[in-house]
């Protein structure tokens, strides 16, 4: 029994840190559309960049030092951001 509820608060745990790291990946991304935006196209292509390779290296970092089980966890973490991101973000009509 305590196996089980230490695998669901290891999943709970891996889904919060996956969270955290979308919601810095996709605020970030308002970050980047501010700079395209503003014409910086170079600030832009390189903080997209930094982006991609902080999230994939975290992602990357889990898998390698703790399995496939956490990279699931943090992944789907890492959706519930966006998808609160996309309901937080989104502009008001």
């Amino acid at each position: 029994m305590h196996e089980h509820i230490s695998f669901v608060a290891e999943v709970i745990g891996w889904s919060f840190g996956g969270a955290l790291l979308g919601l810095l990946h996709f605020v970030s991304l308002r970050w980047n559309v501010r700079c395209l935006l503003g014409g910086q196209p170079l600030a832009s292509l390189g903080l997209q960049l930094l982006r991609f390779a902080f999230t994939a290296g975290a992602l990357a970092f889990v898998t390698k030092w703790f399995g496939a089980a956490p990279l699931l966890a943090s992944a789907l973490g890492l959706m519930v951001a966006r998808t609160g991101a996309v309901l937080i973000l989104e502009p008001r009509r």
